[in-house]
């Protein structure tokens, strides 16, 4: 095994480093994220249902009224507040706090699931070529990122060769 150069492992590091960020962040740039538009499929009022809720009906009145929800996450999110409230008094309250935590946490987990599921993930139109870029500059940064750190022995090969009498390659 040939002697490593620890400044030289060093600097590659840091070059792959610099190009793996460089080429993570222009990926990362083409990538637009939003959410479902609301009242996408949450309002059963006049977008869906013909008419309830418009200018001068009984059910809303010129407000946009109609029925249901014109925002937020949709039905069923608001029963997630529920087992979280009952597990923040169960936290208050008992000594053994293990199945407050775990209300407390499952209900956090599902509520940020469900905020998670609104995105929406696109693309946007890219040349290959700077396609290509991208990933190459990834590739190449985490290569030499994981050349630097490869071989590295925490002093094991040496003290094992050092007990067979072997000699050090430097």
């Amino acid at each position: 095994m040939a002697a490593r150069d620890p400044i030289r492992d060093f600097f590659s590091f840091l070059l792959g480093g610099v190009l793996f960020t460089m080429g993570a962040f222009l990926f990362f740039n083409q990538v637009m994220v939003s959410s479902v538009p609301m009242g996408m499929g949450f309002r059963f009022g006049r977008r869906f249902a013909g008419g309830w809720g418009g200018a001068g009906s009984a059910w809303g009145g010129g407000w946009g009224g109609g029925f249901g929800l014109s925002q937020g996450l949709g039905g069923g999110f608001g029963l997630l507040l529920i087992p979280l409230t009952i597990g923040v008094c169960l936290l208050f309250a008992l000594r053994n706090q293990r199945w407050g935590w775990f209300l407390v946490l499952a209900s956090v987990a599902a509520l940020a699931v469900g905020v998670l599921q609104t995105l929406i993930m696109s693309f946007q139109p890219t040349s290959l070529w700077n396609l290509l870029t991208m990933f190459a500059l990834i590739g190449s940064g985490g290569g030499l990122m994981f050349r630097s750190l490869m071989a590295y022995d925490d002093g094991k090969d040496r003290q094992e060769r050092a007990e067979r009498g072997e000699r050090e390659d430097r």
